[in-house]
């Protein structure tokens, strides 16, 4: 996979109600991609800092997540994270006629993948 997970990502989104996803590689290299003006970049960035705090947390309580899941009003963020460190979060509409099991399919594509 090359810096960015363009070429995983691109054939597959943008998918009915994703807004964005962020992805942050082993190295700490950040991309992203907005589909909606709900975020800007440094509101994803920030959010995925604080959703890998929390998924850290858990690891340290020996809850190693590989997928996680938050559910807010207006939307909905799932997050994949690799042991590698590598991580891909997808920030979609929370309402019916969005693809949930088609996000949940995404990120275990995701995880199976060889190396990025």
């Amino acid at each position: 996979m090359s810096r960015a997970p363009q070429g995983f990502l691109d054939p597959r989104i943008p998918l009915s109600g994703v807004a964005a996803w962020v992805a942050r590689l082993a190295d700490h290299f950040l991309a992203h991609q907005l589909y909606a003006d709900w975020f800007t970049p440094s509101q994803l960035e920030q959010m995925l800092a604080h959703i890998m705090l929390a998924a850290e947390q858990l690891a340290c309580r020996r809850t190693q997540p590989l997928q996680i899941c938050w559910v807010f009003e207006p939307a909905r963020i799932q997050l994949a994270a690799r042991p590698d460190g590598t991580c891909l979060a997808l920030f979609a509409e929370n309402r019916g006629g969005v693809p949930t099991d088609m996000l949940t399919e995404l990120l275990a594509e995701f995880l199976a993948l060889p190396q990025l």
